[in-house]
């Protein structure tokens, strides 16, 4: 008996057996940067409820509002987290074997700009409270972050929205410019409180050592921070822009979530150490934010300040991340 001639094979056995399937997207610029953004944000994460650990452990007196601030952002944390984890599985497990899925967007990723957005504007509504505590001159510039805020909230409210309406990635991509929208307003709102913050201390210097090292301090902390969640924020607004056909944005806008959380709680937690540097003593409890239960045992500077500057110093003290 011969052998059979190759010849005779179907002329397909040496084609590749996905070529009939319909294109895919490619992974590394898609689900693998949204891989690599839910890991660093798991990390992050773990900050989060760290730093929401030590917060109700050291200020277990605080007004009841402050602790429901806490307490939301902590969900909303973890509600984020446990949508980019299912969207990971989803894409990269679940459906491995279906590269068709790609193509569609699973409930999980819709829901991730809504609530990325909510936690970015109870934050910034945080900060901005600190801002209008400082005294009615600056009504104004508090209006603007508003407008910034409830923008922001409108425009991911509505990619949402619209993320549910379309069904695939590629009906989607015409949409992308309410995510860009919605990180500009995002930047507007950190350009206008970062520089009205350092603009108040600036203001605020008394010519005494102590208490303008205090200020020169809370200079820095509040660039540093704003830096930090900013950078994150004009970088999703850059590849939202530039590249709106893959998912790097999103990845970068997972880290960026996590830094606004933890700016707010690091806000919150470095009152006992502003105390401890003995640099001045206040009585922070606008906002229901004490800090008496932590300056009983301080002793107060030989620095006298008038109840203006007093404000001023408090309320950046609470708005920068020392």
């Amino acid at each position: 008996m011969s052998v059979p001639s190759n010849s005779s094979l179907p002329a397909t056995a040496g084609l590749d057996p996905f070529s009939a399937l319909p294109p895919v997207p490619a992974l590394d610029n898609t689900f693998g940067a949204v891989l690599l953004g839910t890991c660093i944000g798991l990390i992050l994460y773990g900050l989060t409820t760290h730093q929401t650990y030590r917060y109700f452990r050291l200020y277990p007196n605080d007004a009841s509002v402050i602790k429901i601030l806490v307490t939301i952002l902590l969900i909303l944390e973890t509600f984020h987290t446990a949508l980019c984890i299912h969207m990971c599985y989803y894409y990269l497990a679940k459906n491995y074997f279906h590269p068709t899925a790609l193509l569609d967007g699973v409930w999980s990723l819709k829901l991730i700009p809504v609530v990325t957005g909510v936690i970015i504007f109870v934050c910034h509504g945080f900060y901005a409270r600190r801002v209008y505590i400082v005294g009615g001159r600056y009504k104004l510039l508090v209006a603007i972050v508003g407008v910034f805020m409830f923008g922001e909230l409108g425009f991911v409210i509505a990619s949402t929205t619209e993320a549910f309406i379309q069904p695939s990635f590629a009906s989607w991509e015409s949409y992308t410019w309410l995510i860009s929208a919605g990180f500009g307003c995002a930047v507007g709102a950190d350009l206008v409180l970062t520089t009205s913050l350092i603009y108040v201390l600036r203001r605020s210097r008394t010519g005494f050592k102590s208490t303008d090292s205090l200020i020169d301090i809370l200079i820095v902390y509040t660039i540093n921070t704003g830096l930090l969640t900013g950078l994150f924020s004009i970088l999703s607004l850059v590849f939202a822009v530039v590249t709106p056909n893959n998912l790097i944005y999103v990845a970068l806008n997972m880290v960026s979530t996590r830094s606004y959380a933890n700016a707010v709680l690091a806000v919150l937690n470095s009152r006992r150490s502003l105390v401890e540097r003995r640099l001045v003593e206040l009585d922070a409890g606008t906002f229901g934010m004490s800090a008496l239960d932590t300056a009983r045992t301080a002793r107060p500077v030989s620095v006298k300040l008038d109840d203006a500057q007093v404000r001023v110093a408090l309320s950046m003290s609470e708005s920068t991340g020392c």
